[in-house]
């Protein structure tokens, strides 16, 4: 098995006193000689992340067969503070778009990768930080044909002194898959060794929240301890909630305890 790349970009740098501005335009040239097995059901998620990686679909049987050209570009803008003679990124924009073109079609590449088509999806990323408190990420993958978002994906966080809480949506559909779920984590600090956090986890194609966790978690040097609830949820009307507790400690580095689950109803 080989696979050769050919990899280029232009960043273009725009730098002052108070920001840094970066347009970078990439274009990426591959070819293998080789066949490859039949992969064509095989799970693989491209995003700008890893879309110009030469082993991007991540197989260990073999490589992308073929020839393509993968062109994308990223720009960035941060804005530049500083604290004790020292320059400090406090804000910022991280935006990309990618995608990948083929002279025919390669069947054996897994499907929901896009990658088989004579033009991939159209990848992006968006990562936002208008502030230090709050901060946006968000993940798409648009149709060739420009019709179906068919993969969506935005995390939010907001953190205060104390108080921070995360919520992510993820939508899949066409040949990504078929998720649509929404999720809350929010984690509370008491002081530096005592901590509360919540989790759930909406599923919102069956319009059912899947579970609820609650965690109590001590931390020093030497110690961990903690008390998690959780109350999972069903598809089947005629099963009940059920809801457990757990208690751990560990000893650092010893050993960990936990004694069986206690099962509430």
């Amino acid at each position: 098995m080989s696979i050769y790349a050919f990899n280029t970009s232009l960043p273009l740098i725009k730098d002052s006193e108070k920001s840094l501005n970066t347009l970078e335009p990439k274009l990426s040239l591959r070819f293998s000689p080789h066949d490859m097995k039949n992969n064509f059901n095989l799970e693989r998620r491209i995003d700008t992340n890893n879309i110009f990686s030469i082993n991007r679909l991540g197989m260990g049987n073999s490589l992308e067969a073929g020839e393509s050209i993968t062109t994308g570009l990223n720009f960035t803008k941060e804005k530049k503070v500083i604290r004790n003679d020292i320059n400090e990124i406090e804000e910022y924009i991280d935006f990309s778009l990618a995608t990948s073109f083929r002279f025919s079609e390669e069947k054996n590449i897994p499907q929901n990768s896009s990658l088989n088509k004579k033009m991939s999806n159209i990848f992006g990323k968006l990562d936002y930080k208008p502030t230090k408190n709050f901060s946006l990420n968000y993940n798409f993958s648009l149709s060739d044909d420009l019709d179906d978002l068919e993969y969506n994906n935005v995390v939010a966080k907001i953190n205060f002194d104390k108080l921070s809480t995360q919520f992510n949506f993820l939508e899949e559909k066409g040949i990504i898959g078929h998720k649509n779920v929404i999720e809350n984590i929010t984690k509370y600090s008491f002081n530096e060794e005592n901590f509360l956090s919540f989790k759930t986890r909406k599923n919102r194609n069956i319009n059912l929240t899947e579970y609820y966790n609650l965690l109590y978690e001590y931390k020093n040097d030497c110690l961990i301890a903690s008390i998690k609830y959780e109350k999972n949820y069903y598809n089947d009307a005629d099963i009940k909630p059920l809801e457990e507790l757990f208690f751990t400690i560990t000893i650092i580095p010893l050993t960990t305890f936990s004694p069986d689950k206690m099962v509430l109803r």
